[in-house]
């Protein structure tokens, strides 16, 4: 019966959104000049807000939200479902119950198509810069102001239907190759010369890293002795090159780029443009995984592993090649369990080689960007029925949650009291003390907050080992520009129907392509003899609709900053 009622409302939101059309949310035009003055707070303001957390464990008057009352004369009603579920985000949009301000997580509607359905209103320029001026002065400073053209409205240009968020966390390259470092000593492998560990404890010590780049042939024939000389001393045949995953591509981020491609983004391949699954590169890196597995240097157990179970079997020691991103490797809190860092949690006498990414036979080196263009993604759109004085207000505590460095209590408490610095006071990581919820709940910490990070809130987020993990290597400037690997063409300012025709063809197309990867790793299938078929069944079961839609974006080297 749930199942049945939860069908109906989906179809509800279908229907909604279909009834809308092109209504779209009035766009406010009152003159900021004649809205109250920039913390004139005279008059209470009722507000339902929600933030990039809300998954519905906010506890009513909490103590965030009640400084927040206190201090911005608002009363607020918290949002108690989980943004990050589809189905509770769709039955939100069927019944029109949105909160004022919200962030959807994972949502594929984009905010010009919420605008167009009515379920949006836009936020006028002027209103940005008198009630929200460190937010403008971001979008100023950022990409020679790249963030005042996302998000515009078509017919003004100086209203916009989110507020956009600086993923300053996402800088530099994310991902390096790693090696067991111990079973190279064991096995009388060349370490090379540069190898330094990266701390001096908790771990550290046995984390060494390398400006090394391996090329595919010279890391194969370590795969090799990883699976054939017995590594880890037990006499049995139980150890192999490297784990793949069923899920995701991540295991492979760095050697598709030694083959020249990204994960998923879009490429010129021949004058053609391309996505990575077809291109003539992939089916060279296919070839060579079907042939290290027909070696038996992949672990056969990889086609009904996830992720999670992948990182499990990392932890038994039978694996020597895996992934990190630089994170993992600086062992902040959130990455616990993670391979490759959880063989040092449990074997004293494992070691960790970290190298840059494998360089392919042409000189190819890099891995997928994390993100395509620039570091402002993800936003906050304000509800349609949302009046001018509700906006000004609401972009006053946005400013401050967001945007002020007094505002660190919004989302980590009082330091001292209900967090700690890891290091130097005000410009260091911050970490919630155990006693307090470390989001939503009680304390009601990020409950309000927009996925965004500028300035010392990248430092407060951020472990002071991972930031020197990014000055040594990660985001150094020469790094990124040589080795992250953008997309060719890039939707950024949603002007093509491509999100839309990705929700109609995407799923198909993933089915094609997750089982001519396992199949032709396997073996199943003869990759050279059935390439072209797959090709031309991928091109007509939507993907060459995608293509066109992305012929139709700006290119990527238009978009970069000079």
């Amino acid at each position: 019966m749930k199942r049945k009622l939860l069908s109906g409302l989906l179809a509800s939101a279908v229907l909604f959104l279909a009834a809308c059309g092109d209504g779209g949310a009035s766009e406010k035009t009152t003159a900021a000049a004649d809205l109250p003055d920039a913390g004139d707070f005279g008059e209470t303001v009722d507000l339902q807000l929600s933030g990039m957390v809300t998954k519905g464990n906010v506890v009513d008057d909490n103590w965030v939200q009640q400084r927040l009352e206190e201090k911005f004369n608002v009363n607020i009603e918290n949002t108690l479902i989980d943004t990050w579920d589809a189905n509770e985000r769709a039955i939100a949009i069927a019944s029109g119950e949105l909160p004022d301000a919200f962030s959807f997580t994972g949502e594929k509607m984009t905010p010009q198509e919420f605008n167009k359905n009515g379920l949006t209103r836009t936020i006028p320029r002027d209103m940005i810069e008198k009630y929200a001026p460190k937010y403008a002065a971001m979008l100023d400073e950022v990409d020679d102001g790249l963030g005042w053209q996302m998000h515009q409205s078509p017919d003004n240009p100086d209203e916009y239907y989110a507020l956009v968020g600086l993923q300053s966390h996402a800088q530099g390259i994310l991902w390096a190759p790693t090696l067991r470092m111990d079973w190279m000593e064991k096995l009388g492998i060349e370490i090379p010369a540069d190898a330094t560990p990266i701390g001096e404890e908790g771990g550290a010590e046995r984390i060494y890293m390398s400006n090394h780049s391996y090329t595919v042939e010279e890391l194969e024939k370590i795969l090799q002795a990883f699976t054939y000389d017995d590594p880890d001393g037990n006499g049995k045949n139980d150890t192999y090159g490297m784990l793949p995953t069923n899920d995701n591509m991540n295991w492979a981020v760095t050697l598709l780029g030694a083959y020249g491609l990204p994960i998923e983004y879009n490429l010129m391949e021949d004058d053609q443009l391309k996505m990575p699954v077809i291109s003539e590169h992939y089916k060279d890196f296919l070839s060579d995984m079907n042939r290290w597995y027909e070696e038996g240097l992949i672990d056969p157990e990889w086609t009904t592993l996830t992720t999670q179970t992948a990182w499990e079997k990392y932890q038994t020691g039978t694996i020597g090649y895996q992934v990190a991103q630089r994170s993992y490797l600086a062992q902040e809190t959130w990455t616990k369990g993670r391979a490759p860092v959880n063989i040092i949690d449990s074997d004293p006498n494992a070691k960790l080689l970290v190298l840059q990414p494998e360089t392919g036979k042409d000189g190819q080196q890099g891995e997928q960007s994390f993100m395509p263009v620039t570091l402002l993604g993800d936003w906050m759109q304000i509800s349609a029925d949302v009046t001018d004085e509700e906006l000004a207000r609401y972009l006053q505590m946005y400013d401050f949650i967001n945007h002020d460095e007094e505002g660190v209590w919004t989302t980590y408490g009082i330091p001292g009291e209900h967090s700690e610095w890891r290091g130097e006071e005000g410009n260091s990581t911050l970490i919630v003390k155990e006693e307090y919820d470390r989001e939503e709940g009680e304390m009601g910490f990020w409950a309000y907050s927009a996925r965004s990070y500028p300035g010392k809130r990248f430092n407060w987020l951020t472990e002071t080992k991972t930031i020197e993990l990014m000055d040594k290597f990660f985001n150094v400037p020469e790094v990124v520009e040589e080795m992250a690997i953008r997309p060719y063409r890039h939707d950024l300012f949603n002007e093509t129907d491509l999100i839309a025709v990705q929700g109609r063809y995407s799923a198909q197309l993933k089915t094609l392509e997750d089982e001519f990867k396992l199949n032709g790793i396997t073996g199943s299938v003869d990759i050279e003899s059935e390439w072209d078929a797959y090709v031309d069944n991928w091109l007509n079961n939507g993907g060459q609709q995608i293509l066109d839609e992305y012929e139709k974006a700006p290119l990527v080297s238009d978009l970069l900053p000079e």
